[in-house]
């Protein structure tokens, strides 16, 4: 790999090339630092995904930059080549150009050390820091843990390993840290698996760095994957394959000592959480690890601070019972002196009797202050469990909340960018409300937790919107929104939530043609769209598509021009995000299926260059998808549908070779497919078109019989697909075409009763039509009509039906006077209408 040349930046050495790509030492050349050394990485590219991660590394720049990650910053290269630049934490001698990182991987042992706890705490804040800002690590290992000079925890590397669209993965000593989920399916990360993969292999760090030992089958794993600090590429799976199955079929081995400490035997239970072998059972993020640890401390204050009060309240009562003791014996002494002190006794009296009363009233006062203390104290610890039950629920429902709305996919209008999938059950979703309007019942009028308050809101909000409730939605954002505001409430992201909260509200209202909210929503939703400034630009680009979409489709019946303007706008946003994440399938899929909505609009417009090239584009992205799955239904049958209207355009051209070609390879697509689907533009519709174009190439071939048998077929398809369809016209002419061409075979075959038959049932079902109404398709229907009826008056006339003829005669010269009318004078018009007023006078003579 060459050595990059940046503007800047002096290269000092080659620090080493691994599985990933090369990393050097430079300095830059302004001299501003000239001390500082900086690493420069150039990325082998069939190891890495780069484009996955310059886009997960750009959210670190979406307001303050996260506490335990190593700065990044990327700059191309001369030879063409992005790097990626970071201070580098290691100690590099310039004499003997070697590098010592700060890394754990130079400091971790067999053996557990002192400071183990204090490590892992470091690891586990600079990894939520991350968490926080929706970047999973999806690479964690001691050789990617690194310690400035202040013993701070910065991470390195995330993206890299295991990851989506990694052409051959590095096999290094990061397999002994990964859940065996992330060795069999590394396109989980994209999907959001990343979280439960960095809580697995944080907890395998955190169990060698108590024990000194990897937490199962160590021998092994050791066996079967590269050394640690060791790394290099493997063109095949199987090494990783046979790691991802010993770790499935081996749980955890017990741990090799038990702590006599109950707090840290607690702490170790949660590693042992996250250590499991199924993603489900184990802690959502690091935040969650990091709570978990808080209630712990917090319930041993609570422990400790109960053991205090009692050992101060057992000092008191000891205090109390000597007094009373003193107090006891004061008392026997004068009576075994009362004999030499009679004479004083009657002074001292007063004296005496006003001690005991003292006596008493601190005795009842230790007795109320005892009681009064630890009532107070009760009340503080019930306090105290209270607010943090409160926090920690609150926060564990809003993880778990934020992932089931992160986008949610609708039953309708499935063209639409909707790109994740999610999909809690609705006994989840009612679980999920009442605890959050408990959390409202509970906290109401205590100012305290009005910031809270107003997050349950936008929460319980998202919930009415997953459950397809878009006017009640639309009422709890209403009321979350201005209570946010009063609390400052300004999280990173939450202009973004509000946002897509506002568009799927509006895209569930359109579903449901809820006209009124529809109106009221769309001012709403454009300027919660303005505000978004600082979110993820994959997930900015997919509102504003969505955006695009909606405003194209209010306006697609009345202005189909705009209309037309905004679905190509659309999908420009839709590009953004799929060269973003170029392997994610769902998004290809998706962007194949509005590019073909756009052109059925554009073709509707006579717009044919546009119409060409979006099927173009639109076939690229299907034949991707049948690579990536080729038994991908959706993709099949619409790259089939554009082969047969490239194939149908090269026949009536004339050129039957190329147009049999695109028919041929149309025909394959749709080979496995049933015909059960009897959708407008189904499997079953193209089938039958396919049929269709077939009998003309057999019929000119004279096979006739054959011919025939395709359109019997095409017809009994058709007729089902129109039966469930009896107001989408595109069916309808299909099965008047395919009628007139089986009027045709009828004819060669000499079969003139049958032609007329079929002749004419095809002409009634073209008249339908155009009652109907179809722009797009008026002048082709009226000039096949006039063609149709003069053969049917021809027919008629051969068999002697002169009044039949006439009148099909007669007919004919009608739809040609029509086309004269519509479209002006033309040769074909006017001697068609010639013709077939001729032929009308002289069979009725």
């Amino acid at each position: 790999m060459p050595q990059p040349q940046i503007n800047g930046y002096e290269i000092l050495s080659l620090v080493g090339e691994g599985a990933c790509g090369s990393i050097y030492i430079a300095r830059k050349t302004n001299h501003t630092a000239p001390d500082q050394r900086f690493a420069i990485r150039v990325f082998n590219a069939l190891a890495v995904n780069r484009n996955l991660i310059e886009s997960i590394s750009g959210r670190l720049t979406q307001g303050s930059y996260p506490e335990g990650v190593v700065p990044i910053t990327w700059e191309t290269s001369e030879q063409g080549t992005r790097c990626m630049i970071m201070p580098i934490l290691a100690d590099f001698n310039e004499e003997q150009r070697t590098v010592t990182p700060h890394s754990l991987q130079e400091t971790i042992t067999d053996s557990p050390t002192a400071d183990a706890w204090a490590t892992i705490e470091k690891i586990a804040h600079a990894l939520a820091s991350m968490h926080s800002r929706r970047i999973p690590h999806g690479n964690l290992k001691p050789s990617n843990i690194f310690f400035n000079t202040d013993g701070k925890v910065l991470l390195t590397d995330f993206a890299m390993g295991h990851m989506p669209g990694v052409g051959i993965p590095p096999l290094t000593d990061a397999l002994l840290y990964a859940p065996p989920e992330q060795l069999t399916h590394p396109e989980g990360y994209i999907s959001g698996q990343g979280y439960s993969w960095d809580t697995y292999a944080f907890a395998v760090i955190a169990f060698r760095l108590l024990t000194g030992k990897l937490p199962r089958c160590e021998s092994t794993l050791k066996k079967t994957t590269a050394s640690e600090g060791e790394s290099h590429l493997s063109s095949i799976q199987s090494d990783v394959i046979k790691l991802a199955q010993h770790l499935e079929y081996h749980e955890l081995e017990n741990w090799p000592e038990e702590s006599s400490n109950p707090r840290e035997r607690k702490r170790r239970k949660v590693i042992q959480r996250c250590l499991s072998l199924n993603p489900e059972d184990r802690y959502n993020d690091l935040s969650e690890i990091i709570q978990a640890w808080a209630d712990i401390d917090t319930e041993a204050k609570v422990i400790a601070t109960r053991a205090k009060t009692k050992r101060k309240t057992i000092i008191s009562r000891i205090g109390l019972l000597s007094a009373l003791a003193l107090a006891a014996a004061g008392a026997i002494g004068c009576l075994i002196l009362s004999g030499m002190l009679r004479s004083e006794k009657s002074a001292r009296a007063t004296d005496i009797s006003d001690l005991n009363d003292q006596i008493d009233q601190l005795n009842n006062q230790r007795v109320a202050a005892e009681k009064s203390q630890a009532q107070a104290i009760a009340r503080r610890d019930l306090a105290v469990i209270r607010e943090d039950k409160l926090r920690q629920q609150l926060l564990a429902l809003g993880v778990t909340n934020d992932r089931l709305l992160t986008w949610m996919l609708r039953d309708k209008n499935t063209d639409l960018p909707e790109l994740q999938k999610t999909g809690p059950d609705q006994t989840a979703a009612d679980a999920m409300e009442r605890e959050l309007r408990n959390f409202l019942n509970i906290t109401e009028g205590d100012q305290h937790f009005q910031p809270i308050r107003a997050r349950i809101l936008l929460q319980l909000s998202e919930l009415e919107i997953h459950r397809k409730n878009p006017a009640a939605g639309t009422t709890l954002l209403d009321s979350a929104l201005p209570e946010l505001e009063k609390a400052k409430v300004n999280e990173p992201g939450q202009n973004y939530r509000i946002a897509r909260a506002r568009l799927i509200c509006l895209m569930q209202a359109q579903d449901q043609d809820n006209q009124e909210l529809v109106t009221t929503l769309l001012p709403k939703a454009r300027e919660a769209i303005s505000h978004i400034k600082s979110a993820d630009s994959t997930e900015t680009q997919r509102i504003q598509a969505t955006m695009e979409i909606i405003d194209g489709r209010l306006v697609q019946n009345t202005e189909p021009t705009k209309a037309l303007e905004h679905f190509q706008k659309a999908i420009t946003h839709l590009n953004g995000i799929y060269k973003a994440l170029p392997e994610h399938i769902g998004i290809r899929s998706e962007l194949a299926r509005h590019i073909l909505t756009t052109s059925t609009l554009a073709d509707s417009l006579n717009r044919v260059d546009d119409t060409t090239r979006l099927q173009g584009e639109a076939a690229n992205h299907l034949r991707w998808l049948l690579e990536k799955n080729p038994n991908f239904t959706f993709a099949k049958v619409k790259l089939a549908a554009i082969e047969i209207i490239a194939a149908e355009a090269d026949m009536i051209s004339g050129d039957d070779n190329s147009g049999e070609k695109k028919l041929s390879k149309a025909e394959k697509l749709l080979a496995d497919l049933s015909t059960t689907d009897t959708s407008a533009s189904g499997a079953a519709m193209q089938i039958a078109t396919a049929k269709g174009l077939r009998a003309v190439l057999l019929r000119d071939r004279r096979r006739t019989r054959d011919a025939a048998i395709h359109l019997d077929q095409a017809i009994k398809i058709t007729h089902e697909i129109v039966t469930a369809n009896p107001d989408t016209t595109e069916p309808l002419y299909r099965l008047a075409s395919f009628y007139w061409q089986r009027a045709g075979l009828s004819g060669d075959a000499g079969d003139s009763s049958t032609l007329l038959k079929y002749g004419a049932y095809a002409a009634s079902l073209m008249e339908k039509i155009l009652q109907k109404g179809n722009e797009k398709r008026d002048t082709e229907l009226r000039r096949s009509l006039a063609y149709l009826y003069g053969d049917l008056g021809r027919t008629a006339a051969n068999k002697g039906k002169k009044t039949t003829a006439a009148s099909y005669y007669n007919q004919a010269a009608t739809m040609w006077q029509s086309l004269i009318d519509k479209n002006g004078k033309s040769s074909e018009y006017t001697e068609g209408l010639k013709w077939s007023a001729n032929r009308a006078q002289k069979v009725a003579q």
